[in-house]
């Protein structure tokens, strides 16, 4: 792979990268299905399977704030090696995991070493474009984000027709192997006269900047909050569907791929109304769905509401994450683009440490009640609306 000028990015490099970024999103959705068959195999609670959610989701929010300023000091190469190799190793791990404890242990290795591709993506991004067509550059990558969660329930429930949940992670161990490939063949982006000083000390420095900013630190914890509500919705939506509604592994990927669809549709729908609405606008109507959403959603637990208006709530209201997440994004980048990367890197922190926090609390109840979901996704999303009234400034 070779560099492009920024009037043109090779479709090889494009597909790369997307790649690279997309790792992750499989690596939490693709064994989604196999959550509630999980416990038995592994003799330990439903709590603890949905920590596996949890523990990755730390991994990618610590490799996110160091994976970048390594790339800025050493280059875009070695990194993405060791990252795409370390990550092939903790994939195999987690397939052939004895135990709760060494299966955790797996995932929390995964999301660290996998984060490091999705960071490091977006710096070889900037590196190969600019302008106009870093924007388009953005936008594809994004959609293989959007595509990732539509994609991999669907295949990871018709797996689990004939095989296990470990022959998944022998799946993700292979396409980490790919992107090992891809990593030994490009060629290096980022040459030695650009490279940052300071490394990490400079990192710290920007990481301080950026947090007593009161409009930034408000963002953040919206970012923090609001993610945490969603992703109640990815760690507990199995067990309502397949526990509570009785459907299969097969059927519960359908209707998490047509949420995923409705999460590209308010994107595109997002998009076209930029131009009509501010950011900030865009904003406080999605937090506001998403509050109203997930109070919906646990009256319906709660009186055991039928399939078909949960399925009518949760898909409006796990469809709100691309709204809230490009709204509060774009606002708090505005201030900071020679700090882009640090301000990406503590977005990227907030939002997926929360959800490392809120993914084994939704089944605290056990595996047949959806309640501390829906109280988990109520108390993260009237909190985010408490950051978006009494932190961030209006724009």
């Amino acid at each position: 792979m070779t560099q492009e000028s920024s009037a043109k990015v090779s479709f090889i490099m494009v597909v790369f990268l997307g790649l690279l970024t997309a790792i992750t999103p499989l690596a939490t959705d693709l064994y989604l299905p196999a959550l509630p068959i999980m416990p038995g195999e592994l003799n330990t609670t439903a709590s603890n399977i949905q920590m596996t959610i949890g523990v990755m989701t730390f991994g990618i929010a610590l490799g996110q704030l160091f994976g970048g300023p390594i790339s800025d000091t050493m280059g875009r190469k070695m990194p993405l090696v060791v990252g795409n190799l370390l990550c092939v190793i903790s994939s195999i791990i987690c397939a052939f995991a004895p135990s709760i404890e060494i299966l955790l242990l797996g995932r929390f290795l995964q999301g660290l070493t996998g984060s490091v591709g999705v960071v490091i993506s977006k710096a070889i991004a900037r590196d190969f474009a600019s302008g106009q067509e870093l924007t388009k550059l953005f936008a594809l990558l994004m959609m293989v984000n959007g595509l990732a969660p539509v994609i991999a329930p669907l295949v990871g429930g018709q797996l689990l027709l004939f095989t296990t949940w470990r022959v998944i992670f022998i799946i993700l161990a292979i396409f980490s192997a790919i992107l090992l490939l891809g990593s030994l063949l490009f060629r290096e982006s980022l040459p030695k006269e650009k490279r940052v000083t300071g490394g990490l000390a400079t990192a710290t420095k920007n990481y301080l900047t950026l947090i007593k900013d009161k409009p930034f630190l408000g963002q953040s914890l919206i970012q923090f909050f609001a993610f945490g509500a969603f992703f109640s919705y990815i760690s507990g939506s199995s067990f309502v569907y397949q526990n509570i509604f009785q459907l299969s592994a097969q059927e519960f990927s359908y209707l998490f791929g047509i949420n995923s669809c409705g999460i590209i549709l308010a994107s595109a729908i997002s998009g076209r109304l930029s131009n009509v609405i501010t950011s900030r606008q865009l904003l406080t109507f999605s937090l506001w769905q998403l509050t109203i959403g997930s109070l919906l959603f646990l009256v319906a637990m709660i009186f055991e509401w039928p399939l078909i208006p949960v399925t009518t709530i949760l898909f409006f209201t796990a469809c709100t994450v691309s709204l809230f997440g490009s709204a509060s994004f774009s606002m708090a980048m505005t201030k900071y683009g020679k700090m882009a990367g640090s301000a990406s890197a503590i977005l990227g922190f907030a939002s997926m440490f929360a959800a490392g926090i809120v993914s084994p609390i939704v089944g605290l109840g056990g595996e047949h009640t959806g309640i501390p979901m829906g109280i988990t996704m109520l108390v993260c999303a009237a909190l985010s609306l408490l950051c978006l009234y009494g932190l961030v400034e209006k724009e």
